[in-house]
């Protein structure tokens, strides 16, 4: 027999944990306008068209844009709103007050790399009769979206491991101690609630933990969500401010890998003849 070598992947550890917290969504009143804010990044490398914010109500909308460029200029970016060109400028700011505001889209102009961040601040005018959203938890939905507040699903969470391993001595029930280490995670993303007016409201979040795994230096973390759930489990007012309080479930699969190449003792096989088929 001969020696074969295989390259594989080695396993250190490999654990599924749920993870839940809290988020509040503050909706706040003036009169019948109700206000929102959605922010994001962006990064332009090629020369299409990107849409970076569209309004699916009906309802009219004002919006203030803020555009912040941490690289490349105004002068090579064009910007549209409602779908109209808006006359170029130089500097790295941008910002503008629209009545009616239905959507943002920015194209690149030159071979640079231009990369930013939007903040909208927009004011949805409430249907007369319908400013008083109801206490109903059921009454709203909760779900994940992607940067253009579209609905989305776990895949747009984003994972990231932070900060420096710790190594955490742990005795086990037969009295044998062991090292693990303390790795620190951050998960990122953003979650869309539906209100029962028809309005939707966007916010960030992030949330960090900790997890004990067999992960040594030089070991890679492999992260995957296998189920998620939002939902609106408490609903106070303040003053003109409605609080919705979203319960977030993550249940998550963590995988502790390192590349290996085994060694297998086996007989090499040959193919078959053609000329003798089988019978």
């Amino acid at each position: 027999m001969d020696k074969h070598w295989i390259q594989t992947e080695k396993v250190y550890d490999w654990i599924t944990a749920s993870l839940q917290f809290t988020k509040c969504l503050t909706i706040s009143y003036r009169d019948d306008v109700l206000i929102d804010e959605v922010c994001g990044n962006f990064s332009l490398a090629n020369h299409s068209r990107q849409l970076l914010w569209q309004s699916l109500l009906t309802e009219p909308i004002t919006g203030t844009i803020v555009l912040n460029l941490q690289q490349g200029d105004l002068s090579d970016l064009c910007i549209f709103i409602n779908g109209k060109k808006i006359n170029g400028r130089r500097g790295n700011t941008f910002s503008r007050t629209v009545q009616n505001f239905e959507s943002l889209e920015i194209l690149r102009t030159k071979d640079v790399v231009i990369r930013g961040k939007y903040c909208l601040d927009l004011n949805y005018i409430l249907p007369q009769g319908k400013n008083e959203l109801p206490f109903d938890c059921d009454a709203y939905t909760c779900f994940l979206t992607d940067a253009y507040c579209r609905k989305t699903g776990p895949e747009s969470l984003t994972f990231r491991e932070i900060g420096q391993r710790k190594e955490v001595p742990v005795l086990l029930p037969s009295g044998k101690k062991i090292i693990l280490h303390e790795v620190t995670l951050c998960k990122e993303g953003s979650l869309g609630v539906k209100l029962p007016n028809g309005c939707l409201c966007v916010c960030a979040f992030s949330q960090v933990e900790k997890l004990l795994l067999c992960a040594p230096p030089g070991t890679l973390i492999q992260y995957e969500v296998t189920s998620f759930s939002c939902r609106v489990q408490m609903i106070t007012k303040i003053k003109h401010c409605l609080c919705l309080e979203l319960l977030i479930d993550i249940c998550q699969s963590v995988k502790v890998t390192h590349p290996a190449t085994i060694a297998v003792t086996a007989l090499e096989c040959e193919l078959r003849p053609s000329s003798h088929p089988l019978r």
